[in-house]
């Protein structure tokens, strides 16, 4: 494994194993290391404030992001 490999072996993925909806918050909660609750008040917070957009967003980010490669038994 090269030292990039080390560095920059950090991915974002939905974690739909964990995840209430589609597991969007569950694996940005993963991948900056905080809880995802924190983050799905702050998701509803954002659509009381502006509506559609985050929903069309959090959609859009679901379709791109790939699930995580963590089945039911980890390596």
């Amino acid at each position: 494994m090269s030292r990039h490999d080390t560095i920059n072996s950090k991915k974002l993925y939905k974690n739909s194993r964990r995840g209430k909806i589609c597991g969007i918050f569950s694996g940005l909660g993963d991948y900056l290391g905080i809880n995802p609750m924190i983050l799905r008040i702050l998701g509803i917070i954002a659509i009381l404030m502006t509506g559609p957009i985050v929903i069309l967003g959090y959609l859009l980010v679901s379709l791109l992001l790939d699930d995580s490669d963590q089945g039911l038994y980890r390596r």
